[in-house]
């Protein structure tokens, strides 16, 4: 038997948010291949339809029929094909949307990756020019666009499998209360942790879930000043496990809010790829969970992250 994290032989994972266990495991294809299966249906049904009326048609007596065979079977044909064609028109409409979204991915891709190669590429000639002296400052400045060329990279791949639906989960029993202190740890700067005496464990994919945290919290911190507070808080429930990430920095405005989770939206002082956010809500959902984020201009933002028991 397979198990659950592997993905499907055709091509398709379980929906988000589907129930746990074989027994209430929804399965689906994606919209498109489900558009073209109702196309295909919608022909063979008027195909059928065409055929019993072209048979009645010819059981009848020539004084019977009202129209000459040839002018019924010109009609069926054009009906079908008339049909057909409204049957595929979404089924042309999604290509046409995968296409352009797939331009403008990379766009956006090639848009991130020159800035970085552009600030390489001038820093190396700078050096090798002796513009730039060769020490341990410069070459440090070399290494960090190497590192946020790296981090931008493995946060497409990531993206990637996330939207193909090839994101593979391996779920085990895992502390949250532990995961989280152990995040914050890791951060520069000291975050605030909220956990409950006695909390369950949760079947999660804990690298996953980590990076999740990674994300929200660098981004908090990022957008926080110094003197500013950001805290971290589990909320169990009977049903769920909600995780709070809250900041007193400068908060979001409301135009921006609907478009925070698309790929490569960020603001203009941001250093980030732009990446994190949908990064982590496509992890959460691959969780069966869901993440919502609220914000006021100047006092801050809170992440809540929702994972099923």
């Amino acid at each position: 038997m397979r198990k659950p994290c592997q993905p499907s032989p055709w091509g398709w994972r379980d929906r988000p948010g589907s129930p746990a266990g074989a027994a209430g495991r929804r399965r689906g294809p994606p919209p498109l291949v489900r558009r073209m299966g109702c196309a295909f249906a919608a022909l063979i049904v008027l195909a059928a339809l065409g055929a019993s009326t072209l048979v009645s048609l010819l059981g009848r007596s020539p004084h019977q029929r009202v129209l000459p065979l040839s002018a019924v079977a010109l009609a069926l044909i054009v009906a079908l094909a008339l049909a057909f064609r409204q049957a595929l028109r979404p089924v042309a409409g999604a290509f046409a949307e995968q296409d352009r979204l797939r331009r403008q991915l990379m766009a956006d891709v090639a848009h991130e990756l020159r800035t970085p190669l552009a600030i390489l590429q001038g820093r190396i000639e700078g050096l090798l020019d002796g513009v730039y002296p060769r020490d341990e400052v410069h070459l440090a400045e070399l290494l960090e666009e190497m590192r946020h060329l790296a981090r931008l990279v493995e946060d497409l791949g990531t993206l990637a499998h996330a939207e193909a639906g090839a994101l593979e989960l391996r779920k085990e029993a895992v502390d949250l209360g532990d995961l989280i202190r152990d995040v914050a740890a890791a951060l520069p700067r000291p975050i605030a942790v909220e956990v409950p005496a006695e909390l369950p464990a949760l079947e999660v994919d804990p690298v996953r879930i980590r990076q999740v945290l990674l994300n929200l919290l660098a981004n908090a911190l990022r957008h926080t000043p110094a003197e500013g507070v950001v805290s971290v808080e589990i909320q169990a429930q009977p049903r769920r496990m909600l995780i709070r990430v809250r900041d007193s920095g400068s908060g979001i405005a409301p135009e921006d809010l609907p478009r925070l989770f698309e790929r490569f939206q960020k603001g203009s002082d941001s250093r980030g790829s732009g990446l994190g956010l949908p990064i982590a809500r496509k992890l959460v959902l691959a969780h069966g969970g869901d993440i919502g984020i609220e914000s006021a201009v100047g006092k801050g933002t809170e992440v809540t992250v929702s994972l099923p028991r």
